[in-house]
């Protein structure tokens, strides 16, 4: 549980997008609404009794919530960077 709050603090860290505001970020939209889908997922996890499918499902929901503020949201913000220099994405 310590990680998962922990990781919160590196987000600024790891934003690398010159864009801030996240409605001029057309690839980041895609991973949050993601984000918000694995989260309901380890909520609805956290409440059904546990079976080794639960458990595995559970794994996978919090390896793609740590890789979320790892190695998404640098990531994304490498790529839409390159998108927004060759003006393929408006600021």
């Amino acid at each position: 549980m310590v990680g998962a709050l922990l990781v919160l603090f590196i987000i600024p860290f790891t934003n690398t997008s010159k864009v801030k505001n996240t409605y001029s970020r057309p690839i980041f939209k895609v991973f949050y609404w993601l984000f918000v889908i694995d989260f309901i997922i380890l909520a609805w996890v956290g409440y059904i009794p546990i079976t080794s499918t639960s458990i595995f499902i559970g794994q996978l929901a919090t390896v793609y919530y740590f890789l979320f503020f790892i190695v998404v949201i640098p990531a994304v913000g490498h790529l839409e960077n390159v998108l927004f220099e060759l003006k393929i994405f408006k600021k």
